[in-house]
């Protein structure tokens, strides 16, 4: 039997106006892949991760996961992913707690305690989870926007920069901790990051938007550092 893909773009576009961010661009990630994108500011990171969240719709093509077709399915793709974006989509003035358990009563399915236990622990929430989030640092936000993408047990995890802004300690929580204890094989991750130290200590496969599309992408680690290196002259090159 042949495995389906987890996540498929096929052929997909995006403008906005007259500036086209997206163009013909394919992707296929297998179940359980770690898939770390690597792009310059402005190649369309964002815009593929809004795709793939049904937060965008493509001008062309189509956009599936889990067999799930973004232009007639969108609530079922809801259903099933976890989404980490830039803004932390949490209420302030609520306890990191409270945000929790209000989100969770979209799942009424979830083992709610068992969930909130087991990510505070490996995500070191604990101490923090009845303070209130207006109170908490960029990085605890972060971790708390993680856990709140967790709680659902989504298929697909899909993270747009989920290390930006973060001290060295808190990425070392995510590279040590959190990918090897509650990813571990089971999700499927989408991934954007600039930062190319923290793509090699999670993926599994590496790919480079250029252009409004994929123009590079290995799942074989001995080439991870000479894709490494062409970002890094894309990035130099201004392009």
């Amino acid at each position: 039997m042949i495995e389906k893909n987890s996540i498929e773009i096929n052929n997909v576009s995006k403008s906005f106006g007259s500036n086209p961010i997206l163009n013909a661009c394919f992707l296929s990630i297998k179940p359980s892949e770690r898939y770390v994108l690597l792009g310059s500011n402005g190649s369309g990171k964002t815009t593929l991760v809004k795709l793939l969240t049904t937060l965008y719709s493509p001008d062309q093509g189509d956009v599936i996961i889990e067999g799930y077709n973004s232009a007639k399915d969108s609530e079922q793709i809801r259903a099933i992913i976890g989404y980490v974006g830039h803004n932390s989509l949490l209420y302030s003035d609520l306890s990191a707690y409270e945000n929790l358990r209000f989100f969770s009563k979209f799942y009424p399915y979830i083992e709610f305690d068992k969930q909130l236990e087991n990510l505070s622990r490996i995500l070191n929430f604990s101490h923090l989870i009845n303070q209130k989030v207006g109170k908490l640092s960029h990085g605890e936000q972060k971790r708390l926007s993680i856990m709140k993408a967790m709680m659902s047990k989504p298929s697909v995890l899909i993270m747009d920069e989920p290390d930006a802004g973060l001290d060295a300690s808190s990425i070392n929580n995510l590279t040590e901790d959190f990918f090897p204890n509650i990813i571990n094989g089971n999700i499927t991750v989408f991934l954007t990051t600039h930062n190319s130290d923290f793509a090699l200590s999670v993926a599994s496969t590496i790919g480079i938007l250029q252009s409004g599309k994929i123009e590079f992408q290995s799942q074989n680690e001995n080439q991870f550092p000479d894709l490494i290196k062409k970002y890094k002259s894309i990035n130099e090159s201004g392009l």
